[in-house]
């Protein structure tokens, strides 16, 4: 193979994105956008400036500020990040997944936008943040323990309100028995007071 031949990176396949590399990618908070990109190909045969959107993406690592991926979108970033990239197409500014800060008991409005500024948005990703982050804010430590411990405990609760669920289908479906029993019993009252 010539050394100058460029490579075409769309012949080599999509690695599977259930793969232990890509295992932690819902922890990640990514981001989508348009970006104006200068065509200058295209500029000079106009003989001015031509700007075209492409579609960017954002990957932040939440917590660390410094580690920002900020490229144009490829179609492995439509693979690994499919629901998030649907969700952005469909209109949905933000598509992030997990439980929102403001749900854990004691965090403030002014802790959650703090934390969002360093794109922590999710408990689970509170929960699952660098130690390193601790430096940057006051009782981090705190917030991160309480996070791990909500998740535990909701964790726990899942199995009770899927029966808590079944129960009141059950109960629903009790309801209805009972008035079509009840419904059955007066029309044949009626037929019997109409027999007599």
């Amino acid at each position: 193979m010539d050394s100058t031949t460029p490579t075409v990176f769309e012949d080599i396949p999509l690695p599977n994105p259930n793969q232990t590399r890509y295992a932690f990618d819902n922890k990640l908070y990514v981001e989508f956008y348009r970006k104006p990109v200068h065509m200058i190909g295209k500029s000079k045969e106009a003989g001015r400036a031509i700007y075209e959107e492409v579609e960017h993406i954002k990957i932040f690592v939440p917590g660390d500020k410094h580690t920002v991926i900020d490229r144009p979108i490829t179609a492995q970033d439509i693979q690994r990040f499919q629901d998030r990239y649907q969700k952005w197409k469909a209109g949905q500014t933000e598509a992030v997944v997990g439980t929102p800060l403001s749900a854990l008991p004691g965090m403030t409005p002014a802790k959650v936008e703090e934390y969002k500024f360093f794109k922590v948005v999710t408990v689970e990703q509170l929960a699952e943040a660098n130690d390193g982050l601790g430096a940057k804010f006051m009782g981090f430590n705190q917030d991160k323990q309480r996070a791990k411990a909500f998740l535990e405990v909701a964790a726990g609760n899942a199995p009770i309100e899927r029966m808590n669920t079944e129960l009141a289908k059950r109960d629903e479906e009790i309801e209805t028995l009972k008035r079509q029993v009840e419904s059955l019993l007066s029309k044949k009252g009626k037929a019997h007071a109409e027999a007599a």
